[in-house]
């Protein structure tokens, strides 16, 4: 298994040049460590570029800028597999040296593109490459700690290996597709969807509106929910800790609904002792200030459309419907029938006026066809209960 291990700007030079030979293509990967941190710690990238496999150590100090620029400029398919934290790193550190592109514009994900071709959704890597080549991968390094230096021979056994069959099932898959040109249509549409997904700044103002559990508070909670999930953005991303290290989201919820707010009521609704310790005060003094304040804006959120018989109802159908669409074309369910996309389409339609949902545009457009029918029902349930629409204060 030949690789070359790049640990300084010394190296790189067979690395760069490979990237300049104008290549057939471009697989990837990358090994980070974001357990106990907000931002993910890049450890390694790896690359096989026309066969040739680079390690990149990430932790070295040499210049992660011309790497990353290559990549990103690339105009050759750029492969990988579940990328979406890959990418958020690659996305990241183009966003920090300033570079003009953020993401490579021929992105291709297998995973993604396995939900079109079989559809998988979800499904791993290892099952792929089982799946289609015949070969069993050794995944007992997933967890280990790519931190340390020097790497195991087993841990760069497992880094190449996440690299080099990606070109092979990419290969099976554009050749399938090529006998489906509609699907394969609707793939290049969501690839390139999500590529711009991943160039977005998280924003707190409407991590609120996803919760589960939100649908029955009334807006004082709801300005409760809102204040923290803001707070929560803000120390995370300062002190570098996990979201779900100081407050999950089911906590927050809690929080909220029970409306009582002291040090002994955080720690009893979920919240980490030493969190509570250090930052109860702050938690408590932004409930209660949210509590109190009126005129802070706040959304219904998309749980609401689940508080409602009739409505359920007619997401039911709906979704029923998009999965049997989904079947017709032979997609996974998910890419038209998740949670996700029917609440959004719910709660566009009932708060959101004319406005299209995720579900009424691009390719998911003109594959499911007009839904004017679930929208008019939705409307007229709206029009005949009023408490389908009533918010206590």
């Amino acid at each position: 298994m030949n690789y070359i291990i790049i640990e300084s700007d010394a190296q790189m030079t067979p690395l760069m040049e490979a990237f300049s030979a104008n290549p057939e293509y471009i697989s990837f990967d990358t090994e980070f460590l974001r357990e106990r941190t907000y931002y993910p710690v890049l450890c390694l990238l790896q690359l096989c570029i026309d066969g040739k496999v680079f390690l990149v150590d990430a932790l070295a100090k040499l210049s992660m800028e011309k790497i990353i620029s290559a990549l990103v400029n690339a105009e050759c398919p750029v492969i990988c597999h579940a990328g979406s934290e890959d990418m958020e790193i690659i996305t990241g550190l183009a966003r920090k040296y300033g570079l003009s592109r953020l993401y490579p514009k021929n992105f291709y994900d297998l995973q993604t593109a396995s939900a079109f071709v079989n559809a998988d959704s979800g499904v791993g890597l290892g099952a792929l490459v089982e799946k289609y080549l015949g070969i069993v991968l050794d995944k007992s390094e997933t967890r280990s700690d790519w931190t340390r230096r020097p790497l195991s021979d087993e841990q760069l056994s497992y880094a190449v290996e996440d690299v080099i069959y990606l070109k092979r099932i990419y290969d099976v898959f554009t050749g399938e597709l090529r006998q489906r040109p509609e699907v394969a249509f609707f793939l290049r549409s969501e690839l390139e969807s999500e590529s711009l997904h991943y160039t977005e700044i998280r924003s707190a103002d409407t991590t609120y509106l996803k919760l589960k559990g939100t649908g029955k508070l009334n807006s004082r909670k709801l300005r409760i929910v809102h204040a923290l999930c803001s707070l929560r953005q803000q120390v995370c991303e300062y002190d570098d800790i996990p979201l779900s290290f100081f407050i999950k989201n089911t906590v927050l919820v809690k929080l909220a609904d029970a409306g009582v707010f002291n040090v002994g009521s955080l720690i009893k609704a979920g919240v980490n002792c030493q969190i509570a310790k250090k930052y109860g005060d702050l938690i408590i003094r932004t409930a209660l200030k949210a509590s109190a304040d009126k005129s802070r804006p706040v959304l219904k959120t998309f749980d609401s459309v689940n508080q409602h018989p009739e409505l359920r109802a007619v997401k039911k159908e709906l979704e029923n419907y998009a999965k049997k669409k989904a079947g017709e074309f032979g997609i996974a369910r998910e890419l038209v029938a998740s949670r996700r996309l029917l609440e959004d389409f719910m709660y566009t339609v009932m708060y959101a006026g004319s406005a299209k949902s995720l579900i009424e545009q691009g390719w998911r457009a003109e594959m499911l066809g007009s839904l004017d029918n679930f929208r008019s029902r939705i409307q007229k349930l709206c029009s005949a209960s009023p408490s389908a629409d009533n918010m206590d204060v």
